[in-house]
């Protein structure tokens, strides 16, 4: 299983990147509803700060001509990181 902070690091890229393959194996069942809620109004970003919270969860600044946060808490599920929570922070 890949490192945590190497996960949250390439699932920052992927948002970046518009990398969608990629994130949807990121979620649990869980937070999907949360994430379509998300991409009702897409990130627009060419930058990224990933600030760990401890307890496995994580603040992403997502920097372009704005910055957006966005609040996540990440589990083991079956051997893979994924997202179980996530909070659009503004």
């Amino acid at each position: 299983m890949a490192d945590l902070k190497e996960t949250q690091a390439r699932h920052a890229q992927d948002v970046v990147s518009g990398n969608m393959a990629n994130l949807m194996g990121d979620f649990t069942p869980n937070a999907m509803t949360k994430v379509m809620a998300l991409a009702a109004n897409p990130i627009s970003a060419t930058s990224y700060e990933v600030k760990d919270l401890g307890n496995n969860e994580v603040e992403i600044s997502y920097i372009g001509a704005s910055t957006r946060k966005i609040w996540s808490k990440w589990i083991d599920s079956g051997g893979k990181w994924q997202i179980d929570d996530l909070k659009d922070l503004g």
